[in-house]
């Protein structure tokens, strides 16, 4: 599978390369799975305020429920979930859709994004998302992501949060080696994203940087266009837990015939917390990130609002967002190149859809 850019050379010059291009080699192609989405609307043009895209909201997934854009309240980024409520719900995910649920529970850590929250103040955004691990319900025998090893912190596992703050906007790849940043396989299809923070799921480790977009609209390497972590202020921290009085999702697993279809019928849901679930098994992550990050500041913020999105990977791909999108799941009953009793959505290339969290406005 390729992604590719193409454009026109002649006598006079060359034009504008082309918005990546996806393409499978003949005799490959491979045959998606059906997951639960929505019919693409028009969309307008990117810019403050706007959000292009479709809400991909079906079943029990919602984008920004009952128009909600989070709150401005200031939080302690220390790993303690307990100044987060429902009411800061940006993005709603269910429990039991990431890729391993549909082959390969035996796998882990699990990376299994179940909703986003964000607030801000004068100074910084924050975001929380909730990381659920479900397995010791809905597949008991699996005691390798049940123990520690379940954890998303114990794994250098690269995670994203792309936002659309500007009218500017680019498809997420780098020219150079026309891959997402950091050798991602997925691309943004609507050309939204103006930052990326791209970071490690273990604390502490790797090259954490928010990456800004050049001249071309277009990400890059370049040191004018990427700021660590420490020097834009930027800090996360992860702690055990659930928040919430419900965990809504589907009590099967693959090798009992669970797939993706399934999360489309709001009656295959039921309180995972009722079926005897221990919260000790999720995960929470907080983020601050000043405003001056992402090139704005309160003001800005609430008169216009910013999308962003979560993403979780294994490696390469996709296999979760917040707001869901579709692509995380299309391969996910699909066999693994490297190990064929895992999910191929591991290592497929994705592009996302689906219109960002709306954040202040």
């Amino acid at each position: 599978e390729y992604w590719f850019k193409v454009r026109a050379v002649n006598a006079n010059g060359a034009s504008a390369y082309t918005a990546s291009v996806f393409a499978t080699p003949v005799g490959t192609t491979p045959t998606a799975t059906p997951t639960p989405t929505t019919t693409p609307t028009p969309t307008p043009t990117s810019g403050p305020g706007t959000r292009v895209g479709t809400d991909h909201s079906v079943a029990l997934y919602k984008t920004n429920p009952s128009a909600q854009v989070g709150k401005a309240k200031t939080i302690t980024v220390d790993g303690v979930a307990s100044e987060w409520t429902s009411d800061m719900i940006i993005a709603q995910g269910v429990a039991n859709d990431d890729p391993r649920s549909f082959r390969g529970t035996h796998e882990g850590p699990v990376y299994d994004p179940y909703a986003l929250y964000g607030s801000w103040d004068d100074t910084n955004l924050y975001l929380m998302w909730q990381f659920t691990n479900v397995t010791d319900v809905v597949d008991p025998a699996q005691n390798y992501p049940i123990s520690d090893n379940g954890k998303p912190y114990q794994a250098n596992i690269p995670q994203a949060l792309a936002f659309d703050v500007n009218s500017r906007g680019g498809d997420g790849i780098v020219t150079a080696d026309e891959k997402g940043v950091w050798g991602m396989r997925y691309d943004f299809a609507n050309s939204e994203v103006d930052h990326l923070l791209m970071f490690s799921s273990k604390p502490n480790v790797g090259e954490p940087a928010v990456f800004a977009l050049n001249a071309s609209n277009e990400f890059d390497y370049a040191p004018a266009n990427v700021t660590a972590f420490t020097k834009a202020g930027v800090s996360f921290a992860y702690g055990n837990g659930f928040v919430g009085s419900q965990l809504m999702g589907v009590k099967k697993n693959g090798y009992e015939g669970y797939t993706p279809a399934d999360l489309t019928n709001p009656a295959n849901f039921v309180d995972l917390l009722q079926q005897g679930h221990s919260k000790a098994q999720d995960t929470i992550y907080e983020m601050k990130i000043p405003l001056t990050a992402l090139g704005i500041n309160r003001s800005y913020l609430e008169a216009n609002g910013i999308g962003v999105m979560l993403i979780s990977t294994f490696g390469e791909s996709a296999i979760g967002s917040l707001p869901y999108d579709p692509t995380t799941l299309d391969n996910a009953t699909k066999p693994y190149t490297a190990d064929s009793s895992t999910s191929a959505e591991k290592e497929d290339y994705d592009s996302f859809t689906a219109k960002f969290a709306s954040l202040g406005k």
